[in-house]
């Protein structure tokens, strides 16, 4: 969460890979089988540099990192920039896979995080079904996706099943609140920031513990701004990395 990425985010996009499905995965061909496998038909038979998605998710929960994140997916035809692709195996097209509750967390979760970490929200412009746009990488106009009009203009990823169905209407109704509640419980629980506070004192005392007992390692002037990682008692803690503590009467 905390890596900087050199090209902006604009929108995520979700797919499923309709093949390997849930029964694709057996003891012998497994989860990393089946990337590696993705990858080899990418780069071998689509001609593309590396696996298609930067994301997949598996039935089992598992999330697994694919094309680097900072590189363009190949998700959508005309429509990979500022795109990050995520790819949910199995076929979710109705009557085939259903879904198991520890992958769709994990997929509610992985739009939520991202949601998070590029500034985006739970809406159509941002979070989007392959199945919206046409072989160009335009999107369809919204009444023809909603009344089931895409036809074989483009395939039905991430599945006509997909949590309720592939139309905008039931995304809006049905899949994104999902994901703006896991956005409330990720804000709600994050960790709230260190506080900085400013040194009162002409010099201040840096000592290697809580306590006028401990040695002074160093002494920091008036002004200075320091970040509190922890108190005891009456020491701030001002290192996340060392013992380094002083007298907190003389931060404000």
């Amino acid at each position: 969460m905390n890596t900087d990425f050199s090209r902006q985010i604009t929108v995520i996009q979700n797919h499923h890979t309709w093949e390997p499905n849930y029964s694709s995965l057996t003891v012998n061909h497994g989860e990393m089988y089946w990337l590696e496998s993705m990858r080899d038909y990418h780069i071998h038979d689509n001609g593309w540099r590396d696996i298609g998605q930067n994301i997949t998710t598996f039935p089992s929960g598992n999330i697994g990192l694919c094309r680097p994140i900072n590189s363009t997916p190949a998700g959508i035809f005309g429509a990979n920039t500022g795109a990050i692709c995520i790819e949910n195996l199995g076929n979710f097209d109705s009557g085939h896979d259903q879904m198991t509750l520890e992958h769709k967390d994990s997929i509610i979760f992985l739009n939520a995080l991202l949601c998070v970490k590029f500034n985006l929200k739970p809406v159509k412009e941002q979070v989007v079904y392959h199945h919206w746009f046409d072989k160009k990488g335009k999107r369809f106009p919204e009444s023809k996706v909603n009344n089931n009009q895409v036809g074989d203009e483009q395939k039905t990823c991430p599945g006509n099943a997909f949590f309720g169905t592939n139309t905008i209407t039931l995304a809006e109704a049905n899949f994104f609140p999902l994901i703006a509640n896991r956005i409330d419980q990720l804000s709600s629980t994050a960790a709230p920031e260190s506080p900085v506070l400013t040194v009162n004192a002409s010099i201040l005392n840096v000592r290697s513990g809580p306590g006028k007992s401990f040695s002074v390692i160093r002494t920091i002037t008036e002004g200075s701004r320091v970040t509190v990682f922890t108190t005891t008692g009456e020491w701030s803690k001002i290192s996340n990395t060392v013992e380094e503590w002083v007298f907190s009467a003389y931060l404000s």
